[in-house]
């Protein structure tokens, strides 16, 4: 298609014959491009078409995401030993990879590119449309956005990140905001990076003695698991994801998230680190954003929307299924077997936030109790009714069930707080 000034993008498709694009990862996209006439290709972005994730999923009366995990490593042949078993005897390290941060726990500085003439030129055209409405801070890209640098990163990250990224991929440290993650999500979206180049780098390395199998399986699930999961999930349900409210939330998404602080140092910090950097890592995106949205009881497509914008790697097919179906439950459960619900006692024991914060997160009344703590119980308290009989619900149930009127009512008051320090008032 040659150059030329045009008023819109239907306009600039009239005169060719044919246009040919790689599949959208988007509805919306795909049904605007579907009606202009485009025709579409396979993208290189992923491993798993729709289409044949719905076969596997006609196949199940309910979706797991590890059935569908172990199914993709025996398909690509990742990670197996010679019988065709998991290498390591077990198809899972996750128990070996939820250590809590240590102190001193610090990470080498992840790959940086050199911007270019190309970034420059970005920064101008954004500079020159006056009606976008962009959230965060301009800083120097943190990316790869070239094939070329797409593989320096990966080999950056294998060589001096991945041998322990298993075991404290779930950590949350201050001033490490990347830690040992690879921030090899954005290459992937964009087409930059394939997914299975990364699972493979991360196999050799495994099969070479440099990193130990935790490391390279919890990565390798990470893509291959995870992300495959995501985008099949999306699709197969992308009609519904608007519509979804299982708890009735009824929050808009509160100031806190657009940069008012509130003297939580868990939210204040992670939401800091995405206005800057327009990244957090998973744990960041759903035990502390995800979970105070949880709590707070804030609108899904709210939240989706949030999550799209403000981050680097963000696109509907990834924060719908990772905002309706894990976050916030809106979809009742079909993706995940428990709300993702937790007090500051999670948060102490997995990050170091806890340490420079005003409030004790084993506290849940009086003027030190932490707001994630009392926000925990008064959300446990408003959807009782409806977790009851819930097998994974029963301890915090149980817990709620010990707790006195007297000082049932005091959570309920700090929650209140806690919901004018986020910039809320109380859900419906």
């Amino acid at each position: 298609m040659h150059r030329r000034d045009v008023a819109s993008f239907a306009e600039g498709l009239r005169d060719e014959r044919e246009v040919v694009c790689a599949e959208p990862n988007s509805l919306t996209a795909r049904r605007h491009l579907e009606r202009l006439g485009v025709r579409f290709v396979a993208s290189n972005q992923f491993l798993t078409s729709p289409e044949r994730f719905a076969g596997w999923a006609q196949q199940r009366r309910r979706l797991v995401m590890d059935d569908f995990y172990r199914e993709q490593r025996r398909v690509h042949g990742v990670l197996l030993d010679e019988r065709g078993q998991p290498e390591g005897g077990r198809w899972s390290f996750d128990a070996e990879n939820r250590r809590p941060p240590v102190r001193g726990l610090s990470a080498p500085a992840p790959w940086q590119p050199e911007e270019d003439a190309v970034d420059a030129q970005v920064r101008r055209d954004l500079d020159a449309l006056p009606r976008l409405h962009l959230w965060g801070q301009d800083g120097p890209r943190s990316v790869a956005v070239t094939p070329e640098e797409a593989s320096r990163a990966l080999r950056s990250f294998i060589t001096t990140r991945l041998e322990v990224f298993g075991p404290w991929q779930d950590a949350m440290v201050n001033g490490e905001p990347v830690l040992f993650h690879s921030l090899l999500s954005a290459p992937m979206n964009l087409g930059v990076l394939e997914p299975l180049a990364a699972i493979r780098a991360a196999e050799r390395a495994y099969r070479s003695g440099a990193v130990p199998i935790q490391s390279a399986e919890g990565f390798v699930r990470q893509i291959l698991g995870w992300r495959e999961y995501m985008w099949g999930t999306y699709w197969l349900r992308c009609e519904r994801w608007p519509q979804e409210d299982a708890l009735s939330a009824s929050s808009d998404l509160p100031d806190a998230f657009w940069g008012r602080t509130t003297s939580w140092n868990c939210l204040d910090t992670v939401v800091a680190q995405v206005r800057e950097m327009g990244y957090a890592h998973h744990i960041q995106r759903l035990m502390v954003l995800g979970n105070v949205m949880l709590l707070a009881g804030v609108k899904l497509w709210q939240a989706v929307r949030w999550f799209q914008g403000a981050f680097l790697d963000g696109a509907e097919w990834v924060m719908a299924p990772n905002a309706a179906g894990m976050a916030l439950y809106a979809d009742g459960g079909q993706m995940a077997t428990k709300p993702y619900a937790a007090g500051g006692n999670y948060i102490n024991r997995m990050s170091t936030y806890c340490r420079g914060c005003r409030y004790d997160p084993h506290a849940r009344t009086g003027e030190d109790a932490c707001p994630v703590t009392a926000l925990y119980w008064d959300f446990v308290d408003r959807h009782r009714e409806r977790f009851a009989g819930h097998p994974r619900m029963r301890l915090p149930l149980r817990g709620l069930a010990r707790i006195d009127d007297r000082e049932l009512e005091q959570i309920r008051a700090r929650a209140v707080r806690a919901r004018r320090e986020l910039g809320l008032g109380q859900p419906g």
